[in-house]
């Protein structure tokens, strides 16, 4: 089956296992595409075909899709690119869907669906009280308590939104590349204090974030931490307990067999 994680930055795809087991399968194959909005389903087929053919999987043999987006524009692309190129109807991850997690939330439509199939994924896991960092695009923190209920979470923007809006709002800083831990916290070049100032402000925002949850949340839930930047920052958040690369599909996965889709 096929996974679609439809991001701001990015299109994560993933080539899983269809057949129903405890823990959530290796994905087989997957890729991270560059986000266009205004993509057609003939582009995104034609690329999609290019990747599972060199990857081993065939079109063909997939027994389902599920899908999570946080970009509107691009729900009816991979919607037409699933019915009519890949045959089947996608399961959209929307309000009303099975998730195996309650929905606390004021409003429970605002809740981004990457959110809550990380949430998803991470009780599935822990089977216990929770936080989900997420570190992409923006730097989202989401809780799950131990009955399995979604209690909502925080919402930050990202290190590399934030370097971008450093560098568009000021007449001479640079924009600095990859974000990366700097040698020393102390910069001897803007380049080096720029650097600085995104991952240690993100480490102690992050820290600082997750002690405040945990104790309105009370006990010491486990905190699992995805998303791109993940692999940086984890190692100086000891709080973190493990990265899980593949969250977000795990997610979809579970999803999908959740709702009893046809295979």
């Amino acid at each position: 089956m096929l996974a679609v994680d439809i991001g701001n930055t990015n299109v994560t795809l993933g080539a899983l296992p269809a057949e129903k087991r405890r823990d959530a399968p290796a994905p087989l194959a997957g890729w991270r595409l560059a986000t266009h909005r205004h993509a057609t389903a003939d582009e995104v087929g034609v690329t999609l075909q290019g990747l599972l053919s060199a990857a081993g999987p065939s079109l063909d043999l997939l027994a389902g899709v599920v899908i999570a987006s946080v970009v509107p524009p691009l729900d009816p692309v991979f919607r037409d690119l699933s019915e009519k190129q890949l045959r089947h109807r996608p399961l959209f991850v929307v309000p009303g869907v099975k998730t195996g997690v309650k929905i606390l939330y004021d409003v429970p439509g605002e809740v981004g669906a990457d959110r809550v199939v990380n949430a998803a994924a991470a009780f599935a896991r822990v089977r216990g009280p929770l936080i989900v960092a997420d570190f992409g695009t923006a730097t989202t923190f989401d809780c799950v308590d131990r009955r399995g209920a979604y209690l909502g979470g925080a919402i930050a923007p990202g290190p590399q939104m934030a370097a971008e809006v450093l560098y568009q709002r000021t007449a001479k800083l640079p924009l600095v590349g990859a974000f990366h831990r700097p040698p020393h916290a102390i910069g001897k070049n803007t380049q080096d204090s720029i650097a600085s100032g995104l991952f240690h402000g993100y480490v102690g925002l992050t820290r600082g974030l997750l002690r405040q949850i945990a104790k309105e949340m009370g006990g010491r839930p486990t905190v699992l931490a995805t998303g791109g930047l993940a692999a940086v920052l984890a190692p100086a958040v000891p709080e973190i307990e493990a990265v899980v690369p593949d969250l977000t599909l795990e997610g979809l996965w579970r999803i999908w067999h959740v709702n009893s889709v046809k295979k």
